[in-house]
């Protein structure tokens, strides 16, 4: 919807500075396209991945700010295993599908290297074609959920205290849990965008490494 309602908003404006909802999503779009997507994957490929790098970040922000709401939103759904699996699953099928014939062949059988070197190193890079997703998974869901186990835990904390020693030190409890909590969150904001920010990163890595030319 907020992406739909931009898209009418260039339609109606075009040519025209940005205003409204155009301004909070412009930077983060040119932001992903100038800073990753680019640098990554290079000008000529970068529009290739664009889009998927875009609903990737976007996905990943927007759901660790709902992770943040209490009551109302509370979905810690990059905390799930089953989520960022699917994530890093797009990630590997796109990598692998991108490939070129350098990549294959670096992995495969990689120029200059020793032949006793290459039973070696091959097993090694075929792995590695595994591992990435894998830590791309564990990553972001381990860096979502301590967050708020550790909010969690100081929120148990006061009623724990509070019971065993009466109501001076729970109320003391609270206080510093709760400056702490109110603390974390702040945290947790950084973390919601830089999360989404390393995943893309990541994936704009992998996916300029399986496109890059050899050099002659």
């Amino acid at each position: 919807m907020l992406f739909a309602s931009a898209g009418r908003g260039y339609a109606k404006r075009k040519g025209q500075a940005p205003k409204g909802l155009q301004n909070a999503l412009e930077p983060m779009v040119l932001f992903i396209r100038d800073e990753v997507a680019i640098p990554s994957i290079g000008k000529k490929k970068a529009d290739r991945y664009l889009p998927f790098l875009l609903t990737v970040f976007f996905f990943i922000f927007f759901s660790n700010l709902l992770g943040l709401i209490p009551f109302i939103g509370g979905f810690n759904i990059t905390g799930t295993l089953g989520i960022t699996a699917v994530l890093a699953t797009l990630v590997f099928v796109i990598t692998t599908v991108s490939g070129n014939k350098h990549y294959w062949s670096h992995i495969l059988w990689p120029a200059g290297v020793p032949l006793p070197i290459k039973f070696i190193l091959v097993p090694i890079e075929i792995a590695s074609i595994f591992i990435k997703p894998f830590v791309l998974m564990v990553r972001l869901t381990a860096n979502i959920t301590a967050g708020h186990i550790i909010i969690l835990a100081f929120t148990s904390l006061i009623f724990i205290l509070g019971e065993q020693f009466g109501g001076g030190v729970g109320i003391g409890t609270g206080v510093f849990s709760t400056l702490f909590m109110i603390f974390m969150y702040m945290i947790e904001f950084l973390v919601a965008f830089l999360q989404a920010y390393v995943f893309t990163l990541l994936a704009a890595l992998y996916f300029g490494e399986a496109t890059h030319e050899a050099h002659h």
